[in-house]
């Protein structure tokens, strides 16, 4: 399949771009808070982005390096039709600026808390019921940009649409380092590979940048906790933001939020909270993630609260829980030092430390592989 990307229109602040492929012909723009011009390298790195491996031939009506030019047909693994120029890749005036992809939720604080005081953060408002977002994201001077990516199928081919606020932004902001808030979830579940997902994306690598997963050690718990305790003041409104009402997501985010307030007797009040829903959408089996939160849920909550995020929870689930401790779900992966730059080392466990966030000792390992066979028996998980 082939796509074509022409008629571009640059002006300060505002990219728009018509488009057409075998199925589709509309236009896709970016609205930037900050009136600059961006260079057509990071604009073609941000349309490679909403291509995924879609299609077999890209075609944009821009001019590149011939570096930007691979590094888009590496990721895209498409023919891209460009023209290039015989310039190097543009190195940033510093070697430390760290650049945070910022939605207001309780990721995003808890990557926050971990970088250095001069970082940068940069926000997409998708409009449409993201919105919510938008009264979070304010709170801080987060970069914005606008887009009508929702209109579009663009969002199905590739998650690396969420980076184009910090492409967009990379020269302007000077970014050596592009973080998001990505937590373990069901990845180190599923696959014992998932130290993978720690390297840095071929397209950011193309816009000269690295990435620093901070929080892809922690669990959705231990996320949680750094970002209750370094923002308790936000948490309520983070909460608001991260999901409409009457989601599933919504409650389920509340009740770990309510169950780590009372474990670590922290002064936050949550003032909009919601209902649980009359019944869940998963049956125990359909999801590995909500089934390991489940677990997590009946170890403080007990059974029934547990059967308020996940359908049919089998007996054999609360024996398990009430053999074991289940510290695992607070501590951190010690494999991502690897590929954080060391100069951030002492910043970072001293974040974990205050955080109460520990590392993985023997008898986590040995808890947590207890529970991985035990859901084993329920889902399909590469080891």
């Amino acid at each position: 399949m082939r796509i074509s990307f022409e008629n571009v229109q640059l002006s300060e602040g505002y990219i728009k771009v018509d488009y057409q492929d075998m199925n589709n012909s509309h236009f896709i723009e970016f609205i930037l808070s900050v009136p600059i011009y961006v260079r057509e390298d990071l604009i073609a790195i941000a349309l490679a982005t909403l291509c995924g491996t879609k299609y077999d031939e890209i075609s944009m009506e821009l001019t590149v390096s011939k570096i930007t030019k691979d590094y888009i047909e590496r990721f895209t693994k498409a023919q891209l039709l460009i023209k290039t120029a015989d310039y190097s890749m543009i190195i940033a005036k510093t070697e430390s600026k760290h650049t945070l992809n910022f939605s207001g939720g309780f990721d995003s604080l808890a990557s926050l808390a971990f970088m250095p005081d001069n970082s940068s953060l940069v926000s997409m408002n998708f409009g449409g019921h993201f919105k919510r977002e938008m009264s979070m994201i304010e709170k801080f001077n987060s970069h914005i940009v606008t887009t009508n990516i929702l209109e579009t199928d663009f969002r199905k081919n590739s998650w690396l649409f969420m980076l184009i606020g910090s492409i967009l932004y990379k020269d302007y902001l000077d970014s050596s380092y592009n973080v998001s808030g990505g937590v373990i979830g069901a990845s180190f579940l599923k696959n014992s590979n998932f130290i993978n997902n720690y390297s840095t994306p071929i397209l950011i690598s193309g816009a000269n940048m690295k990435s620093i997963p901070y929080t892809l050690s922690l669990s959705e718990i231990a996320a949680i906790k750094v970002s209750a305790y370094n923002y308790p003041h936000l948490m309520d409104m983070s909460l608001t933001s991260l999901a409409n009402p009457k989601e599933e997501k919504r409650f389920r985010k509340q009740m770990l939020l309510e169950i780590e307030i009372e474990r670590s007797k922290l002064d936050i009040n949550l003032t909009n909270t919601v209902q649980a829903p009359k019944k869940p959408h998963f049956n125990w089996g359909d999801n590995i993630l909500l089934d390991h939160l489940a677990l997590y849920v009946m170890k403080y909550r007990g059974y029934d609260d547990a059967l308020l995020t996940v359908n049919n929870i089998p007996e054999d689930a609360k024996s398990l829980v009430d053999k074991l401790d289940l510290t695992f779900y607070d501590r951190y992966f010690t494999d991502v030092l690897k590929f954080i730059p060391r100069k951030f080392h002492k910043r970072y466990i001293n974040t974990l430390i205050d955080s109460d966030i520990r590392p993985f000792e023997k008898n986590d390992w040995k808890e947590y592989n207890e529970t991985l066979e035990f859901l084993g028996e329920f889902h399909s998980i590469v080891k």
